[in-house]
């Protein structure tokens, strides 16, 4: 389609949907019907008249679903119309009759260019033996997108005659044309491969040659398989064993998409022979097929001494393994080879059944240390039943490495009945790695439990080292109840410096409204570390604060608190976010700090925006705008405030 056509299709549609909604909005009759849905005759009249050409596309529409020969006349008429010869093919391919057929090869001399070609096309699609001896010149036709759209229609057509003249024109005319002779050959193969599968087979032999590309080469193996495949198996086996890793990865890729039993188990007692590249195919060939048959010889082929057989052997155990592997692949977990190892890890994670977390977990009960934390990891991932026991008991392991793994597992899964033993290995825990696993773990119990755990935590609050009492503010934290926070605040004082400073910080994220006097108090301290993370709090939490009265009262007590810059641009930006009058109030003198002047001048834009939609508020609105406008040295603030205040009045 043209480009003029573009922009009339456009219009057309743009003017018929402001017409459509103008009769909705009024309340009208519904509107005519769409002109697909019109009567064969009305669609002819339409074509053959000087209607718009938006109107004869819908006709053609219209007439593809319900044209009979009766619309033939008139639709071949525009066939030889540049403008309108594709919208003439789209209503004729799907026409029963034998006239529609003849209008297109009658239409092939009377056309040249893009038509020609379209309709050549159409012929395709209509798959019109009748158009062999038509199309086949035109395969040397000097316009190089008729001669390729003759191919392809040839292709489709896929008769005797129609294969001939293609293969005739490969051997006859090369040069630019070759790849959509190769494409059409390939498509009649594929056409006949279902109604003459000698037709097809004797096609996809003749371009396996080697004086074809290789794309075409590739999809005749392919071909053969599916029409040969009894000789399928020794075909794919030998591309596997020879040197061309192009086809010999296609054939892998065959192995895994055709079925029988038979095949898989030939593919098995042929793996040991192949060289390594072709087993690594293979492998990931029967990986493919999923077939348990293939088990044993790939479980024999993770034992290979060459690294690449092994990997690929080791991985396709994800899909074809069983709890035999599982001690196996367990002590690859460890390996050198950092390949092997993650595909020791990718088997013993997909791996199915229940009967392979057996064998992961009686693994890890006599494995070395360092697999029986990956091991333990391995069954949390899994989300086996066996993860909660067994990381329970290693706990208690003498290796840190499988503690942390154990901590790790419990994290998601650990309850209120596992929350002694977590707090016994927060006690004990030999670094900060252990420590913070631990922690992890029991502020994630306390976010499933909540309450329940207090009395626990609070009675290991009382022994705790000041490290790990560092880490139980944290779980309080989590359970953020009045109880949790009284224990956070008898922190505070704590003699073991340590546990007061994470007592502040704990305090000063408090998730709670009932921390508000607490951080109000520190913001007061003399003590800048309390001083900053107590304000700093408190201002966070007038963010959550639902009430404006409660809200202005808690940032007019912050800006009496507030003292270096930092501070300040944090009460004024929370001031932005109360929309009131005193807002503004509270915000006018701020305009004469230059450390806050900016903040002040946008926190006062903010308000007055929203406070001027009250007709009541529209007066203090404006006072503070002129004031932003007076005293503000950005000159774009000066205009915000400008264009606001004349969208107010």
């Amino acid at each position: 389609m043209k480009r003029s056509q573009n922009i009339l299709f456009v219009a057309a549609f743009a003017a018929t949907l402001a017409l459509c909604t103008f009769a909705l909005a009024q309340n009208t009759a519904p509107a005519a019907p769409a002109i697909e849905d019109a009567d064969e005759p009305t669609l002819i009249g339409i074509i053959q008249g000087d209607a718009p050409y938006v109107d004869k596309l819908k006709a053609c529409r219209g007439l593809r679903i319900r044209g009979t020969a009766a619309a033939v006349p008139a639709l071949a008429a525009m066939l030889p119309d540049p403008e309108l010869s594709h919208i003439a093919r789209y209503a004729l391919e799907p026409i029963p009759s034998p006239e529609a057929g003849k209008a297109l090869r009658d239409a092939l001399a009377k056309t040249a260019g893009k038509p020609r070609a379209g309709i050549a096309a159409s012929l395709g699609v209509r798959r019109d033996p009748d158009a062999v001896p038509l199309l086949t010149p035109l395969l040397n036709d000097a316009d190089a997108e008729i001669a390729q759209a003759t191919a392809a229609a040839l292709g489709r057509i896929a008769t005797p005659a129609a294969v001939d003249a293609l293969f005739k024109c490969h051997a006859d005319e090369p040069g630019a044309i070759q790849p959509a002779i190769a494409d059409g050959l390939l498509a009649a193969a594929q056409h006949l491969a279902a109604a003459d599968v000698e037709a097809a087979t004797a096609i996809y032999e003749k371009l396996a040659g080697t004086d074809w590309p290789e794309f075409v080469r590739t999809g005749a193996f392919y071909g053969l398989a599916a029409t040969q495949p009894a000789e399928a198996p020794q075909r794919l086996i030998a591309a596997i064993r020879a040197d061309d890793p192009l086809f010999r990865n296609i054939a892998a890729a065959i192995v895994g998409e055709t079925p029988g039993d038979n095949n898989t188990q030939l593919y098995a007692d042929t793996l040991p022979s192949l060289p390594p590249d072709g087993q690594v195919a293979l492998v990931r060939g029967l990986m493919a097929r999923k077939d348990p048959l293939a088990r044993p010889a790939v479980s024999t082929a993770a034992q290979s001494s060459d690294p690449a057989v092994k990997a690929a052997a080791v991985k396709a155990l994800s899909v074809l393994g069983t709890a035999e592997d599982v001690p196996m692949l367990a002590a690859l977990l460890d390996n050198a080879d950092p390949a092997l190892a993650d595909a020791a890890n990718y088997a013993l994670t997909f791996m199915k059944g229940d009967s392979v977390n057996n064998g992961i977990a009686s693994a890890a009960g006599s494995s070395p240390a360092s697999v029986r934390a990956k091991l333990i990891e391995l069954l949390a991932n899994r989300r086996a039943e066996q993860a909660l026991p067994i990381a329970v008991a290693s706990l208690a392991d003498a290796g840190p490495s499988v503690r942390v793994a154990a901590l790790k597992a419990l994290q998601p899964i650990a309850g209120q009945d596992q929350a002694g033993a977590l707090l016994d290995a927060l006690q004990k825990a030999d670094d900060a790695t252990e420590r913070t696993a631990a922690e992890r773990a029991l502020v994630a119990v306390a976010g499933r439990t909540g309450d329940s755990l207090l009395p626990a935590l609070i009675d290991a609050m009382k022994k705790a080292d000041p490290d790990s009492a560092v880490a139980l503010l944290h779980v309080f934290a989590r359970i953020g109840n009045p109880e949790a926070l009284q224990t956070v605040l008898d922190s505070l004082n704590s003699k073991k410096e340590p546990i007061r400073e994470e007592a502040v910080r704990v305090l000063s994220d408090w998730p709670t409204l009932d921390a508000a006097p607490h951080l109000l108090e520190l913001a007061a301290s003399s003590d800048l570390t309390r001083q900053v993370l107590g304000l700093r709090g408190y201002v966070r939490l007038v963010g959550i604060e639902p009430a404006p009265e409660n809200k202005i009262k808690m940032l007019n007590e912050a800006m009496t608190l507030a003292k270096r810059p930092e501070e300040k641009k944090a009460v004024v930006g929370a001031w932005a976010t109360v929309f009131a009058t005193q807002s503004l109030d509270a915000l006018r003198p701020a305009l004469d700090d230059p450390d806050v002047q900016n903040e002040a001048a946008a926190a006062i834009l903010a308000v007055a925006a929203e406070i001027a939609k009250n007709p009541a508020a529209k007066s203090a609105a404006a006072d503070a705008l002129n004031l932003v406008i007076q005293k503000s040295p950005n000159p774009s603030l000066k205009e915000k405030a400008q264009n606001t205040l004349a969208a107010i009045q």
